[in-house]
């Protein structure tokens, strides 16, 4: 697997199971590519980079992203997009995860945790970038 990250998450990714790290930054896909000059066969997007990855990925390939990022159509790659809000009914899904958080094999990295009367607060930090983890309210 291959992943990018900041320099101060490279070993944090590499704990994760990543066999090749490289830097994030406005040529990340160049750098993917001089692994895999084919381009990668899929690429999930969790860190919002969108434009800037779908180089990254061959012709023919997958790409997801979070937050509703479809992509431009092009080089015939799927693009789709990985919504929270899509999963609020699947019941067996969430408590799935949430087995696999308990059991260690998923490991959660939480920024800060907000009580609700900070929710705003929370929305600011988030929208100014820049947090390392997810920032939770607490209800």
């Amino acid at each position: 697997m291959i992943a990018d990250a900041s320099e101060k998450d490279e070993q944090l990714v590499a704990s994760l199971g990543a066999d090749i790290i490289v830097r994030r930054g406005e040529d990340v896909a160049a750098r993917f590519r001089d692994h895999f000059p084919d381009g990668v066969n899929g690429l999930a997007d969790g860190a919002v980079l969108n434009e800037r990855v779908i180089a990254a990925v061959h012709n023919g390939g997958a790409f997801t992203s979070v937050r509703g990022f479809l992509g431009t159509p092009q080089r015939d790659i799927r693009f789709t997009a990985t919504l929270v809000g899509s999963y609020v009914q699947k019941w067996q899904l969430l408590d799935r995860l949430r087995q696999q958080v308990e059991a260690g094999d998923i490991m959660l990295r939480v920024a800060e945790v907000y009580p609700p009367e900070r929710a705003a607060e929370a929305h600011r930090r988030l929208e100014a970038g820049g947090t390392r983890g997810r920032l939770t309210i607490a209800f």
